[in-house]
């Protein structure tokens, strides 16, 4: 008994430290890694500031992050410890807009094909 006893908590243990290691969240390292670079990404620092700019070369120890300052770009080398967390920023504003307008066109297109396609099976009043 004292031998199941020893090898059923080993086991016990054994299986809670495989769900553990399976459940581990990323380090901040390993999802930037994830990230491709050009991508536009905001920052914040565990100083509290907030950084907004395109991810650049990523290294062990950090990685670069390029920033718009007027008509200049700048580029920050910013190490992992003095990061807080991290996202992806989605479309600029710009590929918002012109998502929409080709969408919007789309629509028209469809409409005026909708119109001709009646107008031909007769549906038009002529």
């Amino acid at each position: 008994m004292l031998v199941w006893a020893l090898f059923g908590s080993s086991v016990l243990e054994a299986r809670v430290r495989a769900e553990q290691e399976t459940t581990k969240k990323p380090t901040l390292q390993e999802r930037i890694l994830e990230v491709s670079p050009g991508t536009m990404i905001e920052v914040r620092l565990m100083n509290k500031h907030k950084l907004r700019g395109r991810l650049g070369e990523v290294t062990n120890e950090g990685f670069a992050l390029q920033t718009a300052q007027g008509t200049k770009v700048e580029t920050q080398k910013l190490a992992f410890t003095e990061v807080k967390s991290f996202k992806q920023v989605e479309g600029t504003t710009g590929k918002k807009i012109g998502r929409g307008v080709a969408y919007g066109l789309a629509g028209i297109g469809a409409f005026f094909v909708i119109m001709i396609a009646v107008c031909l099976s007769g549906g038009c009043g002529g």
